[in-house]
């Protein structure tokens, strides 16, 4: 049986080859799909050599970048990041379409950063995206990657801190403004000083008052929550997890957003209940609410739907047939998450009886299977045809090459 990885490669391969026989491709497009099929079969210094020919050649500038970023991604792996940094450097300044410049300056950024060993000419790539394109996706991944640097070099820290804070009062109606003020405070709390705690509670304090709405919200409080406890605050650590709780359990925003949260904050709060906070009641709710709350619909299959609907109408037949799995991945995850966390809840109830009994109920649980699942199953017997027989359907979307 083919590995998750192993599939995605031989299902490229087949769309490769299907497309290459098709009488409606050009050559261009046609020698597109088989250099393609060469870089996944790991033939790289060939792949970047056509993939460069390509890039001449391309009529339409946005194909043209297209070949230049596979040749530049080529090029680093198959272990030549310097020739790999400069190709995406050329390509940060010379692509057509915004976010593709952006794309290639982080990728940039990223090969001195994690293979060229020049933390200094990394940062500079990423605070210089940051600060030219805070709208774009590019610019979330390079805050990543300074706040990374900040945490791990506590010397860079401070400077880090002050840039991120100076970012956010010039623009506090950027994209990333929220996650701005996150990371500063995260930063603040690697710290750890009273002062430091204190500022960072004031700054996410900031950050829900003028981003409550934003995606953000639930790192903002868990984030806040933790530094209280650090500080000792034990009811406003207890007041921002019933928050996290109660956003995860009325939000439908928030209802996919991540397991991981609202095991964290209900556990949390069963021990601060039972211990130095005591209200036993409450503890009794979170410890009987936890499992139905992570049986509630959590959307996730529905957005992954969503999602390879997407795909499938842009003509990304083998990116849907990727996210359909993705459906059926996320739910046999979800059954077994079920029973690990509800085993787990089941341990913390104080009697012995009750504790058998919460087990043989957990044991006895059926794998529940959305709709989606069924879904998700058809369309890719569907989608694999279609990528055997490229004649039964053409995709939407353009084409390399294709007319724009």
């Amino acid at each position: 049986m083919r590995s998750p990885r192993a599939s995605f490669a031989f299902l490229f391969a087949l769309l490769a080859s299907a497309c290459a026989l098709s009488p409606r491709l050009t050559q261009w497009e046609r020698d597109f799909y088989y250099t393609e099929r060469l870089y996944i079969d790991g033939q790289h210094a060939l792949a970047a050599e056509r993939f460069a020919r390509l890039r001449a050649q391309a009529a339409d500038p946005r194909d043209a970048d297209e070949a230049g970023l596979l040749q530049c991604e080529t090029l680093s792996r198959g272990g030549d990041h310097a020739a790999g940094a400069a190709c995406y450097d050329q390509l940060g300044t010379s692509a057509v379409e915004r976010p593709m410049r952006m794309r290639a300056l982080l990728h940039a950024g990223e090969l001195r950063y994690y293979e060229l060993r020049k933390p200094d000419d990394a940062v500079r790539l990423f605070a210089a995206l940051v600060e030219r394109a805070p709208d774009e996706p590019a610019a979330l991944r390079a805050l990543d990657h300074l706040y990374l640097h900040g945490e791990r070099d506590r010397s860079k820290r401070q400077a880090m801190t002050a840039r991120f804070a100076q970012l956010e009062r010039d623009d506090p109606r950027s994209e990333i403004a929220d996650n701005l003020l996150l990371r500063t405070a995260m930063l603040l709390e690697q710290e750890g000083t009273p002062i430091a705690l204190q500022q960072a509670a004031e700054l996410l304090e900031r950050q829900e008052r003028d981003h409550k709405d934003d995606a953000s919200i639930v790192d903002c409080l868990m984030t806040r929550a933790r530094i209280y406890r650090k500080l000792g605050h034990l009811q406003r650590e207890a007041r921002d997890l019933e928050r996290v709780v109660d956003t995860f359990e009325t939000s439908y925003v928030f209802a996919s957003y991540s397991f991981e949260e609202q095991k964290v904050a209900a556990t949390r709060l069963i021990e601060l209940y039972r211990g130095p906070l005591p209200n036993l009641p409450r503890a009794e709710h979170h410890a009987r609410n936890l499992p139905d709350m992570l049986r509630k619909p959590l959307h996730m299959p529905r957005y992954l739907i969503t999602l390879a609907e997407l795909q499938e109408a842009r003509g990304q037949r083998v990116a849907a047939i990727a996210t359909y799995r993705d459906v059926l991945n996320h739910v046999a995850a979800r059954n077994k998450d079920y029973r690990q966390n509800d085993r787990r809840i089941c341990g913390e109830l104080a009697d012995a009886a009750e504790r058998d009994a919460c087990r043989q109920t957990v044991d006895a649980y059926e794998d529940i299977e959305p709709k989606e699942c069924g879904i998700a199953r058809e369309r890719i017997e569907r989608l694999q045809d279609q990528l055997r027989r490229p004649d039964l359907q053409a995709p939407a979307a353009r084409k390399p090459g294709g007319p724009g």
